[in-house]
């Protein structure tokens, strides 16, 4: 079975600059090339072939490949993270940074991450460029299937915009149930436009439904009085 474009499937892959991995979707590979994330999910990630989800590169190259089958390509830097853009390099003032930043330390100016990579008088040259611009990038993936249930690709494309598992709940023809981890909004500021994207997802997924729904819970603090924990206290002294 050759995969079309607009099929949700299972991709494993990674990709790596000069033999060394950059992104993968095997936590064993992650460790041994040391860019494991202890908060990262690994395993084959949910796409849909065709939208964009992946680096251009990489997306143009899934449409008429077979399910199990490991494929090569090495991708072009403007089909992976772009051409290195000389303007991209800005002069910033020192005034705009909260303590004084080392050279080649990462940085945060105006909601865009960059390097410091030269001091010139009282300003810093910040390059804004992705890391990997300019380079060309090699990819070994493998599609090991296609995504049939739509709670399941919904399920799949929340993971791809949040890193996390959340729950998706299709039982009813009006509605979708997506349940939240709480405080969600406080770990992901761009939650608000997440749910946005995540809703019309599920619209374009489930052609019946009115509504999409995110249920947020919070579970009761176990807190204990001081009637509770002064038994334990004297006990622990004894």
């Amino acid at each position: 079975m050759a995969i079309e474009n607009g099929t949700y499937i299972k991709l494993s892959y990674t990709g790596s600059v000069n033999g060394v991995p950059f992104d993968t979707t095997d936590a064993e590979v992650a460790k041994t090339a040391g860019i494991f994330r202890e908060k990262a999910m690994y395993g084959p990630s949910i796409v849909k072939v065709g939208a964009g989800h992946l680096l251009p590169g990489v997306d143009q190259d899934l449409a008429g490949k077979e399910i199990g089958k490991e494929y090569t390509l090495v991708v072009p830097a403007e089909k992976a993270f772009g051409e290195h853009k000389k303007e991209e390099l800005k002069a910033i003032d020192k005034k705009a940074f909260e303590k004084k930043p080392e050279l080649f330390e990462r940085v945060t100016i105006e909601g865009r991450d960059g390097v410091v990579v030269n001091k010139v008088g009282s300003r810093y040259i910040v390059d804004f460029n992705h890391p990997l611009a300019g380079q060309d990038v090699a990819y070994v993936y493998t599609i090991e299937g296609v995504v049939e249930d739509d709670a399941e690709k919904l399920a799949g494309m929340i993971k791809l915009l949040t890193g996390r598992d959340m729950k998706v709940d299709a039982g009813d023809k009006t509605f979708v149930s997506i349940e939240v981890p709480a405080m969600m909004s406080m770990y992901n500021q761009n939650w608000l436009m997440t749910q946005y994207m995540v809703s019309q997802e599920a619209f374009a997924l489930f052609t019946e439904i009115e509504n999409v729904k995110f249920v947020e819970s919070f579970p009761r603090p176990n807190y204990k009085t001081e009637e509770e924990t002064a038994p334990a206290e004297e006990q622990a002294a004894e």
